[in-house]
């Protein structure tokens, strides 16, 4: 494992330690697993102790290519561990917050609970 990788790995330990101290820690975590969902636990973890208040996230290529947006200059992305192939690499995804829109981009609509979708959950 790199040292980066290894940072972010004690990174989301910390975290994970973290947020069980307090209540207060534990719905603040909450609050953003709610946005980031699809995302694995050490995920959003990660996304967590990086930037609480992400609210879509996504690679460079989803943002770039399939939602035809631009990643803003000077944007940071948010670390995650990709552990496969028995070697751990380090790769980034982008808040909707550090995207620009194109002329012809796609809407980006977060999930919410609406009553039209409140009885099947």
């Amino acid at each position: 494992m790199t040292d980066k990788a290894l940072a972010y790995a004690m990174l989301a330990e910390d975290k994970a330690k973290e947020i069980a101290t307090s209540q207060k820690a534990w719905t603040s975590y909450l609050s953003t697993v709610s946005r980031v969902y699809k995302y694995t636990y050490y995920d959003q973890l990660l996304i967590h102790a990086q930037r609480p208040e992400a609210t879509a996230c996504a690679p460079y290529e989803v943002w770039n290519n399939r939602m035809n947006r631009y990643i803003r200059r000077g944007s940071k992305g948010i670390a995650l561990l990709d552990i496969s192939n028995n070697k751990t690499n380090v790769h980034y995804v982008f808040d909707v917050a550090d995207t620009g829109e194109r002329p012809t981009s796609r809407q980006v609509i977060p999930w919410q609970i609406t009553a039209a979708n409140e009885s099947s959950i």
